[in-house]
């Protein structure tokens, strides 16, 4: 599973680590789980959409907009 450091632009600007694929993305930090999305259908978008790339940028919104997680 490819993987990828992401630094928050606001905030206390921490850096998180993003796994990814297909359908699914773990975001964690300081090696906790921040959050985890193991299924695309839980985005609301079609497996069929659900490229790693997709969820690449799902994540980083995830982090930016600290959504279902803490900074």
């Amino acid at each position: 599973m490819p993987s990828q450091q992401y630094t928050r632009s606001t905030g206390k600007r921490l850096t998180y680590l993003i796994a990814y694929d297909k359908g699914e993305y773990f975001i964690e930090r300081d090696g906790l789980l921040k959050k985890a999305v193991p299924d695309a259908m839980a985005t609301g978008i079609s497996p069929s959409e659900a490229t790693p790339k997709m969820m690449l940028r799902l994540a980083i919104g995830d982090i930016e907009s600290l959504n279902g997680m803490d900074e």
